[in-house]
């Protein structure tokens, strides 16, 4: 595309005269377009690299010279844009000696720091959304000189009075290393044709005066702190903002320094922050956060690799073909049908602005671009299941490109846009359905079942990560979000959208064994682990076993404790618990808690049942015509069993300090089994109809044959699949006879199919060296085994040992050639 040509324009800035390098002056590459060029003087391409990277950018910003800015989506954004941009130019303050820009977001002397930075980033923010009014073509405001000569004056005023070389910064790091040199940094690549130089060098300086070394934190003074290693998405944010810095500077060496210091963020860890061998990503040491800073990363891998392919400063550490990897592995199972789950978002769901489907539009715009520079094969697969997402999510209405402007993760910039319309309307891509099976993430703890109509989410909680993350005044009620809770995912695509977290009871999340304790306010950036290590699962990628031991000691403060453990069946679910005890109040497993329109309808046993107790209910299904999500619950033997209709309401302030203080209000259908006996057993069925429930309530098609301190087991008998968590070293039982035992604690599944059995196990305190696993009844041959497995003994029994030192949990497979036969 055509540089910009714009020399020897001048205007008189609001604030004081302000000589400007350039005004009205466009490319001429956007006319072709359609699109009206204003006062076009010229349009020579310059070829240095810095302008070329700078070129690049400015296209990445404003979108492609191509795009149909003709669409109704697109003219809907661009209008809305500019309208903003008018408005607040008409409530701009234009005195010389102006305090503030504009009232609405003045508050740079609040008594709470981070509020008063957050100031310091919506003010440079807003610039750069004027900016974007005016250099991108299609908008009602491209080219307004008037709204360019506010736009240059609000940035010579920004880095006069809060953003200067050498004046302290204060309130959150984040908003002077990372928000406000961003926005910055964009606006003066945006603005370039009409900055003077001597303020684009002095915004510069600022810029490097606050964040010189994008690998390390910077106190407050300027100084760096060696000891403050910046990592995962805070290192890809700095390090990009020294890349344009660079390029704006026209700095070789800065840009080069900011594209080597990303390559820790390339590197696989162990602990600590970043992604792990099995696709977990980590920030702040321990919390899961793929669909919150880790979309962050995803954001700046996509731009990374965007601007520096074909420059003068090529990507070519050889770890950047991890991206790719990650963006299939990594980022692609956490999407379901456009939407990001809250068991990866960390305290970004108490954020009403960031839901769940925003973020994920916002993480597929990222994945549009990877695609662009990824292997023809890994490209088709992330386009097929783009394209796949995009049909079948439809909480943005008719279009689902439209209101496509959104906040930080959740925005689709207008390249981006341009990527996804692309795909959508490309006949030689396919829409890929969501692939089915049972994927786990243990170094997250966290675990995802695909089934036919559904999704079904994991969240656990070990001495490795915690239960919640609670930090910026954000995720107040946040304690039980990861001891236990398995949220559904079905045909109400909305049902943890909208006002659920700001009405949901938290304490009584669906999943969770729960004595209704909390601890107060919780204390900024505090872990929240579980104590007990026993957290993890195997599984065979179509089916799983999931446990977790639990005590609520480093959660709540409550002596609540116990086991628990669900089976992955491929179609449906079981849940068993035992050893339940101890606790704060009476105890109580909520089966579900799900929010429900008014036309909602629950039978237990067949019969209405709203609100209410039955004593020993064997089936319960609940159905919402409004929003067709149908869900059966099988309790095998019977259980006493409470159901609750009501009203909740509450606000956004309720669980994030920076959220509307607004009363919103939503239904919920919930049902628990108390406590009286230590134990619970369920099965639930994702999508069943009310004859199916029925139907597994007389014959559930699974046999428990443990649950107790020793172990869980079960078998889905409709499939071969046999389940066990051995809790403790001992044996376990299979149909009433011994059957496997285990030299300490493990997560066992044992398949049969086509003549072979397939024997999967592993670790899940991810603390022992090794296991000995015997099977008291030999299915046959070894055919092929996980390395490190090694068979120590065949015959009428047989013996192998796992040597999961270093496993993480991850899971080993041993496949014989005849399945046993009773």
């Amino acid at each position: 595309m055509p540089a910009l040509s714009l020399a020897g324009c001048s205007v008189r800035g609001l604030m004081g005269s302000v000589l400007l390098a350039g005004a009205g002056c466009l490319p001429a590459a956007y006319a072709a377009d359609g699109v009206a060029a204003a006062n076009v003087t010229s349009a020579t391409a310059d070829t240095s690299a810095f302008d070329a990277l700078r070129q690049r950018w400015h296209t990445k910003l404003v979108g492609a010279p191509g795009m149909d800015r003709r669409a109704p989506e697109i003219q809907s954004l661009l209008a809305s844009r500019s309208d903003a941009a008018q408005a607040w130019l008409a409530a701009m303050h234009v005195e010389a000696d102006s305090t503030r820009l504009w009232d609405d977001i003045a508050d740079f002397h609040n008594p709470k720091g981070l509020l008063a930075s957050a100031a310091v980033t919506s003010n440079i923010n807003r610039l750069r959304l004027m900016a974007l009014a005016v250099a991108t073509p299609g908008s009602p405001s491209y080219g307004d000189a008037r709204l360019a000569r506010a736009v240059v004056a609000g940035l010579d005023w920004f880095e006069r009075t809060l953003y200067r070389q050498g004046r302290p910064a204060y309130g959150n790091w984040w908003d002077w290393q990372i928000g406000a040199p961003l926005h910055l940094l964009d606006a003066l690549c945006l603005m370039d044709a009409y900055v003077p130089d001597n303020l684009r060098q002095r915004a510069l300086a600022a810029v490097r005066w606050y964040a010189p070394d994008p690998r390390y934190r910077t106190r407050h003074d300027g100084s760096l702190d060696p000891r403050n290693v910046e990592t995962g998405a805070n290192l890809l944010d700095k390090a990009l903002a020294a890349i344009l810095d660079g390029m704006l500077g026209k700095d070789g060496a800065r840009i080069t320094a900011g594209r080597d210091a990303i390559g820790p963020a390339l590197d696989l860890t162990t602990q600590g922050d970043g992604f792990y061998r099995d696709h977990s990503f980590i920030q702040h040491g321990y919390v899961p956060y793929t669909g919150s800073y880790g979309a962050v990363a995803l954001a700046d891998y996509a731009r990374l690799v965007y601007l520096l392919s074909g420059s003068a400063w090529p990507l070519t550490d050889p770890r950047a073909s991890r991206i790719v990897l990650w963006a299939r592995e990594a980022y692609a199972p956490w999407i379901v049908d456009g939407a990001t789950p809250d068991a990866v978002r960390g305290r970004r769901m108490s954020s009403r602005e960031q839901g769940d489907h925003m973020v994920g539009r916002g993480m597929m715009s990222s994945l549009a671009v990877i695609a662009d520079a990824a292997p023809p094969d890994d490209a088709a697969q992330l386009r097929a299941m783009i394209k796949g997402w995009m049909a079948r999510d439809r909480t943005f209405g008719a279009n689902y490109l439209a209101g496509a402007d959104g906040v930080g993760i959740t925005n689709v910039p207008l390249y981006e846009l341009g990527r996804l319309k692309a795909i959508a309307a490309d006949p030689s891509i396919p829409a890929a359905a969501e692939a089915p099976g049972a994927r786990l993430f243990p170094a997250m703890d966290r675990a995802i079942l695909r089934g036919p109509g559904f999704a079904a989410v994991l969240s656990l909680t070990s001495p490795r990560t915690s239960s919640f993350e609670f930090g910026n005044g954000e995720n107040t009620k946040g304690w039980w979000s990861g001891m236990g809770v398995l949220n559904l995912y079905d045909a109400d695509q909305s049902q943890y959208g909208h006002e659920y977290w700001a009405t949901v009871d938290s304490q009584r999340l669906p999943g969770i064994t729960t004595d209704h304790s909390a601890g107060g306010r919780p204390a900024d950036w505090k872990q929240y682990p579980n104590p007990e290590t026993w957290v993890g699962g195997a599984g065979d990628g179509k089916v799983a076993t999931l446990g977790m031991a639990f005590s609520l000691r480093g959660v709540t403060g409550s002596g609540l404790h116990g086991r628990k453990s669900w089976f992955f069946l491929g179609d449906r679910i079981l849940a068993l618990g035992s050893g339940i005890g101890g606790g704060q109040g009476e105890a109580e497993t909520i089966v579900d808690n799900r929010r429900v329109s008014q036309q909602a309808t629950l039978l237990v046993d067949g019969v209405a049942l709203q609100n209410g107790n039955q004593k020993k209910a064997r089936w319960a299904w609940l159905a919402d015509a409004r929003t067709g999500s149908r869900i059966g619950y099988v309790f095998p033997g019977g259980v006493p069993l409470q159901a609750a209709r009501m009203e909740r309401r509450g606000s956004w302030r309720d669980i994030n300090d920076q959220q509307s203080a607004a009363e919103v209000s939503a239904h919920y259908q919930s049902l628990a089994i108390p406590h009286g006996a230590p134990d619970y057993a369920y099965l639930l069925l994702p999508v069943a109809d009310q004859q199916t429930t029925r139907a597994a309530a007389a014959n559930p098609g699974v046999r428990i044959d443990s649950n107790d301190e020793q172990a869980a087991a079960a078998e889905d008998v409709r499939r071969h699949a046999w389940f066990a968590n051995l809790w403790r070293a001992g044996t376990v039982k299979r149909d009433g006879r011994p059957y496997l035992a285990s030299s300490g604690p493990a997560a066992v599944v044992v398949t049969s199919s086509g003549g072979k059995l397939r024997l999967t196990v592993a670790d899940p305190t991810q603390q022992q060296a090794m296991l000995e696993i015997r099977l008291l009844r030999s299915p046959g041959k070894l055919l092929s085994a996980s390395p490190g497995v090694t068979l120590l003994e065949s015959g009428p029994e047989l013996q192998l040992r796992f040597d999961t030192a270093g496993a993480a949990g991850a899971g080993f497979d041993a496949e014989f050639d005849q399945a046993f036969r009773e």
